[in-house]
């Protein structure tokens, strides 16, 4: 990928106060903009443009972009962004879908051209998007619109750290060769730009239309189908077929007659800190959550992962450490990243006991594990050995992902798989699709999950799935 700042002299300078209140009347982002589309015209491959642009909520962009494709990524400690419309897109079949994702993207990233106005948030090219569980676990409604995997460099990019914000625009050189086709992408680009000042009056772009339902029992319909589930996974532990395997529940709730998506991904915010608020949007379906659990980031030779298992009711963390059930379950997690990782890595730290991660509703047994690659690796390379962990899946794996292809009643989609981000340098960070929520035209599909090991009690696991239902219920509520 080429990748620069454009010299000082040929960037046109911005009026006071630029990024914060202003109108774009005096022309600056055109002025910055048309040379450079112009040169990308005569350019087989894709330009990506960034200038500076205000500071507000990313999640501002769906609101005001009528596009059906839509991404948005809010990490706690990072640079937050998100994406609408496809520039380049990548969909994914089959076994080989990590190594044809590493394959395409990188040809395409490779070749891209990259220039960000000095005044920009600094903020390089990146493809968003994510995986289904297992290969054939989207192939159903309401998941079709997913897929094996799908990946975009969405059209227009709006990313910020809080102090400083940027917009981007990528354009492939051959969507410019119509008459004024030039002069639309930056009237676009104008047009939101302006709308992502606070003070612009609210439109509403993503809004799914829901027609009303039943009230959802407070008992759920499946919880006796749970039970037997859980009782069923026990013997099979008790017969020595598996360790340990993750049950999953899918739950339908009612809902109003619209729902906003960015208002939802706002509320999702509220005492969720150390969680990333994602959102994939589809023309007839959103899938959205907020996850505590990180797979993978990657910074040249530099890894962070984690392990994040056993859960409680927030308040209780002293005794979720004391739980010989949950820290063989949270063990479990730990010694399978630990042995996948560690031959590809010259170091790897592992913090010697769990400690409490707490979240609104409830805690989790946590364990930080760092790493110093032996050799570059794409992060691709590595999500593919890490997923699924027995955090999600099971142990040992093969044993459990047969289990749950063949018992589990609702087909997973996306839910639990690697979702996030990577750049040109095969640098990003995915995360686990946990805490989440599948919006359809007409229903809401919430899937929750727990670890299953041999002194789990039904009854306290399905206690559990209710809990971590709870965040999300509360937002789609409103």
């Amino acid at each position: 990928m080429s990748s620069l700042i454009a010299p000082a002299t040929t960037i046109p300078s911005l009026p006071q106060g630029a990024g914060a209140q202003q109108t774009v009347e005096d022309g600056w982002i055109e002025s910055f903009l048309a040379p450079r589309l112009e040169a990308a015209a005569k350019r087989p491959t894709h330009t990506w443009l960034a200038i500076p642009a205000p500071v507000g909520p990313v999640e501002r962009l769906l609101e005001i972009s009528s596009l059906d494709h839509g991404a948005v990524w809010d990490p706690p400690h990072d640079v937050s962004f998100s994406g609408v419309g496809t520039a380049w897109k990548a969909q994914l079949r089959g076994e080989s879908r990590f190594h044809d994702l590493r394959t395409e993207a990188g040809r395409m990233l490779g070749e891209l051209h990259a220039e960000s106005h000095p005044a920009a948030l600094a903020f390089e090219p990146r493809v968003v998007g994510g995986f289904a569980f297992d290969v054939g676990a989207a192939d159903e409604d309401p998941w079709r619109d997913f897929g094996d995997g799908c990946f975009t460099l969405p059209r227009f990019v709006y990313g910020s750290d809080g102090i400083s914000a940027m917009l981007a625009l990528t354009v492939h050189g051959k969507e410019l060769s119509g008459p004024g086709r030039l002069q639309d992408f930056i009237s676009e680009i104008r047009r939101i730009w302006n709308s992502l000042q606070p003070t612009t009056p609210r439109q509403l772009g993503k809004v799914l239309e829901v027609a009303p339902r039943p009230a959802v029992d407070p008992v759920p319909e499946d919880g006796a189908e749970w039970i037997r589930r859980i009782e069923d996974i026990r013997e099979a532990i008790g017969r020595g077929e598996v360790e340990k395997i993750v049950a999953a529940r899918r739950a339908e709730v009612s809902l109003p007659a619209a729902l906003d998506v960015a208002k939802v991904l706002g509320l999702l915010g509220h005492g969720l800190r150390e969680s990333t608020r994602f959102a994939f949007c589809r023309e007839n379906a959103v899938f959205l959550g907020v996850t505590p659990e990180r797979l993978l980031a990657k910074e040249g030779l530099k890894i962070h992962t984690e392990a994040l298992a056993g859960s409680i009711e927030r308040g209780h963390g002293e005794e979720l450490l004391d739980s010989g059930k949950d820290r063989l379950e949270q063990q479990l997690v730990v010694d399978s990243i630990v042995r996948r990782l560690e031959p590809l890595c010259d170091r790897l730290q592992v913090a010697a006991r769990p400690t409490v991660r707490e979240l609104r509703d409830v805690v989790h047994l946590h364990t930080p594990i760092h790493g110093q690659l032996g050799a570059p690796r794409h992060i691709l390379e590595l999500v593919e050995e890490l997923h699924p962990t027995p955090a999600v899946g099971g142990v040992p794996t093969p044993s459990a992902m047969a289990w749950i292809s063949e018992r589990e009643t609702h087909a997973r989609g996306w839910y639990a798989a690697p979702i996030g981000w990577f750049d040109a340098r095969g640098d990003g960070e995915l995360a686990v699709a946990l805490r989440s929520c599948l919006l359809a035209p007409e229903k809401a599909y919430l899937f929750v999950g727990a670890g299953i090991v041999a002194d789990s009690d039904p009854e306290l696991e399905l206690r559990e799935t209710e809990l971590k239902k709870q965040a999300m219920l509360s937002a789609l509520q409103g």
